[in-house]
């Protein structure tokens, strides 16, 4: 009799638990003895969760992580049996699991659990168990947040906290509506987005001023949009993980290519793009061979002169800088004293056509240096070439963001700019809007000397 009491005793607490908890916290089972078994996950209250948070700050046990970014601590979890006699003359059997707890402070929260019972014997108790977990629990001397001794174990602890602090900000996040700090319409958090910073946008927004920077290259500007972030000198950056979530496989590739770039121009004696047709992989140069690098798919070239490695030989490009050299003195030569014996002696080595073609090279390369030249001015940080098409003098450089004059390329405080224009000291000073003005119009014997040689050259190679 008692028997058939209990079982239905129990029958009607598992239905009260199914009605209180989710299928992913609750579940039960029931064997062939019609013995019930299950598991129950006790989320912790937020308050409780921050006592033991505030805590860990200062305790040496806690482990190395940075306990100020966790808000939410994962789950107790009870396991239970239920004896046959339970609840009228038998206490549920149980144990506890917990990640951010030891052996010691679990056994302490244990008796709290047993001392539960103590106090309620003959009533269903699991739901008082989970109340117990929730909400009673204190930090103390025993009771307090360990990851462990074993460091591999702790590693692997502090991922679960982090992963579950991350669902449950996740959760609460998209359960909420959030105004968009761009379009300024009113957006539930599954259309949003946090950034680190907390500023919220709609992902819409987000998208398409992040397609914008993409299409431009400007990928050191991917930044958070909001103004007071922006002012900040180490403003916030859109992190690699949103970009996968706001950009296309097209976009995110096409910032691979430019990320690969601004580190082929910034370690140029580090890091090479792989010439084989097909691969052009960025390559990073061997640290014991010189110029030596070896692709993936590989090939193996010349950081140089992008060829196949050739050893201790010298560059293609560099034998055909010396070469043109050569054949520039030999024009020279004979332009001035009539000697043709070093040019006929380089084209029948060379050939005449390649020698010209070299020539003709080298000329187009010096006049587009010199068109850069003539019409840009050189970022004082990166030193990239940036030509003003409109506008004031107050340059920012669009791929280190550095603030800089146009007149005369020195950097300017970026806090005030205008400092560097109304200065009386300033070169530039009352100049904002102005164009460089010439100094020196007068062209010296040297400067005729080389453009004598120069319209040489040009004739010999054009014409």
């Amino acid at each position: 009799m008692m028997d058939s009491e209990c079982a239905e005793l129990q029958r009607a607490e598992m239905e009260a638990l199914m009605a209180i908890y989710t299928s992913e916290s609750f579940a039960f089972s029931t064997n062939e003895n019609n013995i019930i078994s299950g598991s129950i996950d006790a989320e912790v209250d937020a308050d409780v969760c921050r006592q033991f948070i505030d805590a860990a700050h200062s305790n040496q046990s806690a482990g190395s992580m940075d306990w100020r970014r966790v808000k939410y601590l994962p789950p107790i979890r009870l396991d239970f049996t239920l004896p046959a006699a339970y609840p009228m003359a038998a206490a549920p059997q149980v144990s506890l699991s917990c990640c951010w707890l030891g052996d010691r402070a679990l056994d302490a929260v244990m008796q709290g659990v047993l001392d539960i019972w103590s106090a309620e014997q003959g009533m269903c108790v699991l739901n008082s168990y989970i109340d117990h977990l929730r909400h009673d629990l204190q930090p103390s001397s025993i009771l307090q947040i360990s990851l462990g001794d074993d460091s591999g174990a702790a590693e692997g602890h502090m991922r679960s906290i982090v992963a579950y602090g991350n669902a449950k900000h996740k959760q609460y996040f998209e359960s909420r509506a959030y105004t968009c700090l761009i379009c300024m319409e009113e957006q539930t958090g599954r259309h949003c987005m946090e950034l680190s910073c907390t500023h919220v946008f709609c992902r819409q927004c987000l998208s398409d001023y992040l397609g914008v920077l993409v299409t431009d290259g400007n990928i050191l500007q991917m930044i958070c949009p909001h103004l007071d972030c922006r002012k900040l000198d180490e403003p916030t950056i859109i992190g690699d993980s949103e970009l996968d979530e706001l950009l296309t496989n097209e976009q995110l590739t096409r910032i691979r290519g430019l990320r690969e770039q601004r580190l082929l121009e910034l370690n140029p004696m580090n890091y090479a793009k792989c010439p084989r047709t097909g691969c052009g992989k960025m390559v990073e140069c061997d640290r014991k061979i010189e110029r030596l690098c070896i692709c993936q798919c590989g090939f193996t070239f010349c950081r140089i002169c992008l060829r196949a490695w050739h050893g201790t030989n010298p560059c293609f490009s560099t034998a055909s800088n010396e070469i043109l050299e050569q054949y520039k003195r030999a024009l020279v030569t004979e332009d001035k004293w009539g000697d043709s014996t070093d040019r006929k002696d380089l084209e029948a080595r060379y050939g005449a056509k390649r020698l010209k073609q070299l020539l003709r090279q080298g000329i187009e390369e010096l006049m587009s240096l010199d068109l850069i030249r003539s019409t840009t001015m050189c970022c004082p940080k990166c030193q990239m070439a940036i030509k003003k098409s409109y506008g004031c003098n107050h340059m920012q450089c669009s791929r280190c963001s550095t603030h800089f004059c146009y007149l005369c390329g020195s950097r300017i405080d970026q806090t005030e700019p205008m400092s560097h224009f109304n200065s009386r000291n300033s070169r530039c000073s009352q100049k904002l809007f102005d164009g460089i003005e010439a100094t020196d119009n007068d062209t010296s014997a040297a400067q005729e000397a080389e453009q004598d040689e120069a319209n040489l050259f040009i004739r010999l190679a054009f014409g």
